[in-house]
């Protein structure tokens, strides 16, 4: 054997002897295998809450009278002193017609009426001395209360050429100017009385009896919704009047509520939401929606023990009944879980007799 060839035997014992090695070594360590931690839940217990059952509609606040104002007369408008949002009082003029057509009319029929007047006057005096006719007085007297209703007429027409205010309120239309001509046609302006709003709701026909038979009793809050420019504005308001038919296409009634306080805060117009309240639940065992998972299931939380961080350890049961009551941020459940926690974050993620930490939510703790 050559040289060359003893070095290549030695090189190749010298890798298997290395690669033995390499394998005891590796096979020889144990297996680390990872545990995950427990899944973090949030908890609560129930608490005593009063439980308001209600139905949210939408609609648009009115004013309960809202009168357009029209002339009676067509003419030039000389005077035209109002805008809209200005107050004005019952009688207060708002439109002045140019007259002088009516005046002159008026003086016209104020002049016939005055001849046939005198007419009479002479007539009235040869009947009753037997010089005249009964038909020449009959003729007489009808020819001068022509006169004189043609005359009244002439007068109201001149009154109707200045424009009052019917109500009292507040202009939301002013669309004239002087210059325009007015006609019965064309409305001289729209005025609402501002501090007798109401919000008028088509009702589900199924909730008739509920309104009819409870208007008394029956409270709402309307709320105009907020936004990144304005804050979010509550009124309470009252059943005005529940309509005392079912219109027979939309299968619905119609309820009128009446607005009580911050008025100033409501316009004719505004998009509101009203909560209707029809049924309420004092101090009845309550947990918040959060706690309820897309099919009305709940988890309950069974402590076994706490860990060195001082966080809760336990299992969680899936359970289930029936919501009897709820309103937007609560619903009842049966007494016997009266000291029994809930998960109210992080059910989304677990399952049944699953171990979990639990960190319980701000005054929930017992």
């Amino acid at each position: 054997m050559c040289r060359k060839d003893f070095f290549k035997y030695i090189i190749s014992a010298f890798i298997i002897i290395l690669v033995v090695v390499f394998v005891w070594f590796f096979s020889s360590r144990s297996e680390t295998v990872y545990v995950s931690p427990p899944p973090t839940v949030v908890v609560a217990y129930p608490q005593e809450r009063t439980i308001k059952q209600s139905l949210i509609l939408s609609g648009h606040v009115e004013a309960r009278a809202m009168v357009p104002v029209v002339p009676l007369v067509s003419g030039t408008i000389l005077n035209y002193p109002i805008k809209a949002g200005m107050k004005v009082a019952a009688g207060q003029v708002l439109t002045q017609i140019d007259q002088e057509a009516f005046r002159q009319q008026m003086l016209q029929a104020k002049a016939a009426y005055t001849g046939y007047e005198s007419s009479f006057t002479r007539v009235s005096g040869l009947f009753s001395s037997g010089a005249a006719s009964r038909q020449e007085y009959d003729t007489v007297k009808a020819q001068r209360d022509a006169a004189k209703a043609q005359y009244d007429l002439a007068e109201l027409q001149l009154g109707y050429a200045t424009v009052t205010s019917p109500i009292t309120g507040t202009i939301l239309s002013a669309p004239m100017s002087v210059g325009s001509v007015a006609s019965p046609q064309q409305v001289l302006a729209v005025i609402a009385d501002l501090s007798d709003l109401v919000v008028r709701l088509d009702v589900p026909e199924k909730y008739f009896d509920l309104f009819a038979n409870n208007s008394l009793s029956l409270t709402a809050q309307i709320v105009r919704p907020g936004d990144s420019i304005s804050k979010e504005v509550q009124c309470f308001a009252t059943i005005d009047t529940v309509a005392p038919y079912i219109d027979g296409e939309s299968k619905t009634f119609q309820v009128v509520l009446q607005l009580q306080d911050h008025l100033a805060n409501f316009k004719p117009g505004m998009y509101v939401k009203a909560e209707v309240f029809f049924q309420s639940y004092e101090n009845v065992l309550a947990l918040p929606l959060a706690a309820k998972k897309s099919d009305d299931s709940c988890y309950l939380f069974h402590l076994e023990k706490q860990d060195s961080n001082e966080k809760s350890l336990g299992t969680v049961e899936h359970i289930q009944f029936d919501t009897v009551v709820s309103d937007d941020q609560w619903f009842m459940i049966p007494q016997e879980y009266s000291e029994q926690p809930f998960v109210i974050q992080g059910h989304g993620t677990i399952f049944n007799h699953q171990q979990v930490s639990a960190t319980y939510s701000t005054g929930a703790t017992q």
